[in-house]
């Protein structure tokens, strides 16, 4: 597909005018940065909507042992020095009917012999070992999992996705699985929230919780309740076993399965919601080198998803503003790139004075990307204000004002790693890279 769109890129300068090109570009560039505008004011506004469920009346049920079986997957590599508090936090729940398989994808260090020190101290934990044939890569290792748990284990109601660096919340499984249980056939899974428990280490993890807080608070929970299309984010997730079962559980050809499944689960029949009172609690990234790497990966498997599975998506939708939102969704980690493009190349035309002929005059540009940036920035505000009111836990706010000094640093970081992630796809060297731990 990649080359395809390069060849179609190819013919298009060779038969048509450059300054066509040039208008052509701005103007695209216009209106990519203009919806991002429409796209997080409507979700603003639907995040004053209803769940479709009532969270609160269902956490009232009292655990039992008559409650659907769960199994908790927690698949980890190098993890030695966060897995024993992600075991301790699972074993902490206050569900009863459950069941913890580790699963050790292929360890250097001494991860599988803190998984079988837990093993020994508790019999809900089972430790898988991967074989090297069969993982050094997440989905891999959930899949060999999945094999091994359909052999020699009862078939579960619900399997729990967790990454080896989170802490949970003793009631967490039990908020999900009463959503879940009492949810429509239709629904696949619930993906819990995702926060960032080393917030205050430095500027950049508290800029990535403000990504965390406008990305749950605003996008995920706004579409969850606007169409009900909530996103599977890969961990502190419920999935319904005998679904993902159909679906051919976890694609292992892909960089970033989470995004793969949402939308592959989408295109049959399938949704996923969304709450954001269950919060797992991870470890961000504390330098700039980790923080592009790891959102080179997550941009990899992004746009790969895109480049599959965009068209199917957009048609899939059942209304105009679905078909808006996931289309914006689907070219999110571009629209920085769009933003920082129309930004540049309407500032030059405008300081340079080059006379053009267009629709556009390059103020109008400007001035959507200045109001584009005031709308994010209101959506940072928001998103940090809500979680202040729910958890009592925020950004201290004298970082959210100065918000537009440190801004563009990082959409600098997000053109470095989305052509990265870009050249990556087009030369075929989509891999995963491991997360740098830092506690």
């Amino acid at each position: 597909m990649v080359y395809l769109y390069l060849l179609v890129i190819i013919v298009v300068l060779e038969i048509v005018p450059l300054p066509w090109i040039l208008e052509g570009t701005l103007l695209f560039l216009f209106f990519m940065v203009f919806s991002g505008t429409i796209f997080y004011s409507l979700l603003i506004l639907a995040t004053r909507r209803d769940y479709p469920f009532n969270a609160h009346e269902l956490k009232r049920e009292r655990p039992s042992i008559f409650d659907p079986l769960v199994y908790v997957l927690i698949p980890a590599h190098n993890e030695e020095r966060v897995i024993g508090r992600t075991v301790k936090s699972v074993l902490n729940q206050d569900y009863l009917n459950m069941k913890i398989f580790l699963i050790n994808d292929n360890s250097t260090d001494n991860t599988l012999e803190v998984m079988m020190k837990y093993a020994e101290l508790d019999k809900r934990i089972v430790v898988i070992n991967v074989p090297p044939g069969r993982g050094r890569k997440k989905p891999k290792a959930l899949n060999y999992a999945l094999e091994i748990i359909s052999i020699a284990f009862p078939e579960p109601e619900f399997i729990f996705i967790l990454d080896a660096d989170y802490i949970l919340p003793p009631d967490a499984i039990r908020t999900l699985a009463r959503i879940l249980e009492n949810a429509p056939n239709y629904v696949i899974g619930i993906q819990g929230n995702v926060r960032p428990r080393n917030w205050n280490r430095n500027f950049i993890t508290r800029f990535i919780t403000l990504e965390r807080l406008v990305g749950f608070n605003v996008a995920i929970e706004g579409d969850m309740k606007l169409n009900e299309n909530g996103k599977y984010g890969g961990t502190v997730a419920l999935l319904r076993y005998r679904h993902l079962a159909s679906l051919g559980f976890f694609n292992e050809d892909v960089v970033t399965e989470d995004t793969e499944l949402w939308a592959r689960a989408l295109l049959s029949g399938y949704r996923f919601w969304y709450y954001h009172g269950v919060i797992g609690w991870e470890e961000a990234v504390e330098d700039m080198k980790s923080y592009i790497r790891q959102r080179s990966r997550w941009a990899q498997g992004h746009l790969q998803v895109m480049l599959d599975y965009y068209w199917s998506v957009v048609r899939g939708a059942t209304s105009i503003k679905e078909m808006f939102i996931e289309h914006f969704y689907l070219m999110s980690y571009l629209v920085p790139v769009f933003w920082f493009l129309s930004v540049v190349l309407n500032s030059y035309l405008l300081i340079s004075g080059i006379p053009r002929v267009g629709i556009l005059p390059p103020k109008v540009s400007i001035i959507n990307a200045l109001i584009a940036f005031l709308v994010f920035w209101f959506s940072i505000a928001y998103a940090n204000y809500v979680e202040s009111q729910r958890i009592g836990f925020h950004v201290e706010w004298y970082y959210v004002a100065l918000y537009p000094m440190y801004f563009i640093i990082f959409v600098g970081a997000s053109v470095i790693y989305t052509l990265r992630a870009l050249f990556r796809l087009l030369v075929g060297k989509l891999h995963w890279e491991k997360t740098r731990r830092f506690t």
